[in-house]
């Protein structure tokens, strides 16, 4: 069964949110090589966000990551990246929230619906740390295929990959 990490973001306000996702099986011979390939899509992730990241579990390790409050006031946990992903296997598509979206880059939106610029270089570092160790629920490969920025209420939809 693959592993997966789970972390736990606070807004400005106090509010948690959470981001998890499987990953790619670890073991005694590829331990360290998926521990590198986690921390990447980690900071990654953190580049994504503006919330302060206060708990970080993986399935082999489990540690507090900060505590406290972001210090941004621009860190809501309402504010959200919606990231599609496909099963390279199934072609069965999966969404996650990131929370506390990064906003105050410009470049970091393509445009006034809200898709992420996938030529913005967090979301090309993140796109390929993504794919390096995040697995689909069952267990394929995945692809990211799209990220656009959504509120609390937002209807959920599909960014140009």
């Amino acid at each position: 069964m693959a592993g997966k990490i789970v972390l736990t973001y606070a807004d400005y306000g106090g509010e948690l949110s959470s981001f998890q996702i499987p990953i790619i099986d670890t073991n005694a011979a590829n331990f360290d090589a998926n521990t590198t390939l986690m921390d990447t899509l980690i900071t990654k992730l953190d580049a994504l966000t503006d919330g302060l990241q206060v708990k970080q579990s993986r399935s082999h390790l489990v540690s507090g990551a900060g505590s406290g409050n972001s210090a941004i006031p621009a860190a809501q946990r309402e504010a959200k990246w919606l990231i599609t992903f496909s099963d390279d296997v199934t072609g069965k598509q999966y969404q996650r929230e990131i929370p506390c979206a990064v906003l105050s880059a410009t470049t970091m939106l393509q445009d006034v619906e809200g898709n992420a610029n996938w030529g913005n270089a967090v979301w090309t570092d993140f796109k390929a740390a993504f794919e390096a160790v995040a697995e689909s629920p069952v267990g394929n490969a995945v692809t990211l295929i799209g990220a656009r920025h959504v509120g609390r209420n937002n209807q959920h939809a599909l960014s140009p990959s």
